[in-house]
């Protein structure tokens, strides 16, 4: 097959967990003998943190050709604009509709064209070849607290585009949303994956000793100052669990960009700055827990990489329930609730041997979640979609 995936902007050396999934997906087909493509948004460069085997497309002009006088250039610039109101979109026109008129000119022909965030979704719907697809990674609405940006995602379900999911979680709120607004319900499900040979535990959760055991190691991603990733309720969350544990050190390490400075007033933290994955993946090896508090996750990669890496998590349900059972490899907390974050910290600093046992059984677990398996799995529901539509037009 020829795909294509629109990715958001693509930078040298950061990346979210949306943008590598989107990569290691195509890597993943590439590797299976398809034609894949990514175009990404004005400005984008090729990574450092990761080989990408895909094509990268990115608008190499972003002024408009000399040859177009200026009075069409605005005229095509209020097409674009007119576009998005079309398709539901009430915020930054200009901005949009002008990356729009030159990824639009770019797309390349493909069997199936691919959304991966709610702002690619119009783009696919309008200029997109051949089968047109949304790689949902989130219920993106729950991100906005207007209600312009809330209605602008809720629209991007009701373009037409065939829903993929990367979580059962996901994929349950997404049909829950088809069936209220009476459109056909047909989510597909295509999870995303963690590399066993880059987070695995070496051995550590055998390693802990008694000796150990009046400190816990607690490691946390920042979460990018999103106030639903909870990093509030986490900091109050360890300095609860400090007060009420003041005979054992509660040491705190957090990588990527947080909410709190290290230094807070709260719980101060150790702070370990931007990962690359081998980098991440020694940093959890050195730690006893992951601590997550998100209000919601579609799939989240931190949990998942913490399980494999030997660590005993604790983290939220809300999508992670394709590996996370609480009590068997992880500790679920409730969201928002600094008590209940608190407790799990409290029994995980004073119980080594429960600490040890979701540390192992989480490692069982995280085998099942590699990259070729889920690479297939989105072979498959691409496959499925392009099918469905060549039969419908046959």
């Amino acid at each position: 097959m020829k795909i294509t995936f629109v990715s958001p902007r693509i930078e040298r050396k950061k990346f979210t967990g949306g943008t590598y999934c989107i990569l290691r997906h195509a890597n993943e087909l590439v590797s299976r003998g398809h034609n894949v493509s990514v175009v990404a948004y004005p400005k984008s460069v090729m990574p450092e943190w990761i080989d990408l085997k895909a094509k990268l497309i990115v608008p190499r002009h972003l002024k408009w050709p000399r040859h177009l006088p200026y009075g069409q250039a605005m005229l095509a610039t209020a097409s674009y604009a007119l576009d998005y109101i079309g398709y539901g979109y009430k915020g930054d026109y200009y901005s949009r509709a002008t990356a729009h008129a030159f990824l639009s000119e770019i797309m390349p022909d493909s069997d199936i064209t691919v959304a991966t965030v709610w702002e690619t979704a119009s783009l696919v719907a309008k200029h997109g070849k051949g089968r047109k697809a949304y790689f949902c990674q989130h219920y993106e609405p729950l991100f906005f607290e207007d209600k312009v940006g809330h209605s602008d995602a809720e629209a991007t379900y009701s373009y037409g585009l065939s829903l993929i999911a990367n979580s059962s979680w996901l994929k349950s709120r997404l049909e829950r949303r088809l069936r209220a607004t009476g459109e056909p319900v047909d989510v597909h499900l295509a999870t995303n994956a963690i590399d066993p040979h880059t987070f695995r535990s070496a051995g550590n959760s055998h390693l802990r000793t008694t000796n150990e055991s009046q400190i816990l190691r607690v490691i946390s991603y920042g979460g990018r100052d999103a106030q639903w990733k909870g990093f509030t309720e986490m900091a109050m969350a360890i300095r609860s669990a400090r007060n009420a544990l003041p005979e054992k050190i509660i040491e705190w390490s957090v990588y990527g960009d947080a909410m709190l400075s290290p230094n807070n007033d709260i719980a101060p933290y150790k702070y370990l700055g931007f990962l690359n994955q081998s980098e991440l993946a020694s940093a959890y090896r050195v730690n006893d827990v992951l601590l997550s508090a998100s209000w919601y996750e579609s799939f989240p990669l931190f949990p998942i990489e913490g399980m494999a890496s030997g660590l005993a998590v604790i983290t939220t349900a809300y999508g992670t329930e394709d590996y996370a059972v609480n009590e068997e490899n992880c500790l679920i907390v409730e969201p928002r609730n600094i008590e209940s974050i608190a407790c799990a910290i409290i029994r995980l600093a004073s119980d080594r041997v429960l600490l040890n046992q979701l540390a192992s059984s989480a490692e069982q677990v995280t085998k099942h979640h590699n990259w070729q398996t889920a690479g297939s799995g989105m072979e498959k529901v691409l496959h499925r979609i392009v099918s469905t539509q060549s039969s419908s037009r046959s």
